[in-house]
């Protein structure tokens, strides 16, 4: 279950109907921020998932994601760091802290900065492909936007336990 949250964090999206990207392809480059609606599908081995979220992204800062998987409610809210994951589990409310790189190694993930450029993708298509070992996810992006200042909300409620990897 971890390694499928993992995976779902890394690979995000959100159930609106596809519209147009708002800004061109120059802002990819140069952006400071960027959000996006997003739903997808993500496969482990032989089983696929359909998943909806929103991405908040700050360059070489943050990546904030909020992903539903079963009727619309949030299942798994993830801060990601270069220096922390913080994941929150809704479903068995559990949380998990632990320095990014230890993450990466462990679970076999790209590093933070490759992870900010494979869900930037080339900044023109809505639509982005991903692949780390057994997993594979196709996202649609809709509503996406450039250089909108984003927060991040992430509180882990006193009542989830904590898990390790």
């Amino acid at each position: 279950m971890l390694l499928l949250a993992m995976a779902t964090l890394w690979l995000i999206t959100s159930c609106d109907p596809p519209q147009k990207l708002v800004s061109p392809v120059t802002n990819a480059s140069n952006y400071e921020w960027m959000t996006a609606k997003m739903n997808g599908e993500l496969s482990v081995e032989d089983n696929t998932f359909s998943f909806t979220g929103s991405l908040r992204m700050r360059r070489d800062s943050a990546i904030w994601l909020s992903i539903s998987a079963f009727m619309g409610m949030e299942s798994v809210r993830a801060l990601i760091t270069p220096d922390t994951v913080l994941l929150l589990n809704r479903m068995n409310q559990t949380y998990m802290e632990e320095p990014t790189a230890l993450v990466a190694e462990k679970l076999h993930t790209p590093t933070f900065q490759d992870t900010q450029a494979m869900l930037l993708g080339d900044g023109a298509s809505d639509h982005v492909a991903l692949r780390w070992g057994p997993y594979t996810a196709k996202i649609h992006y809709s509503e996406r936007q450039w250089n909108v200042p984003a927060t991040f909300p992430i509180k882990v409620n006193k009542s989830y336990e904590r898990m390790k990897l």
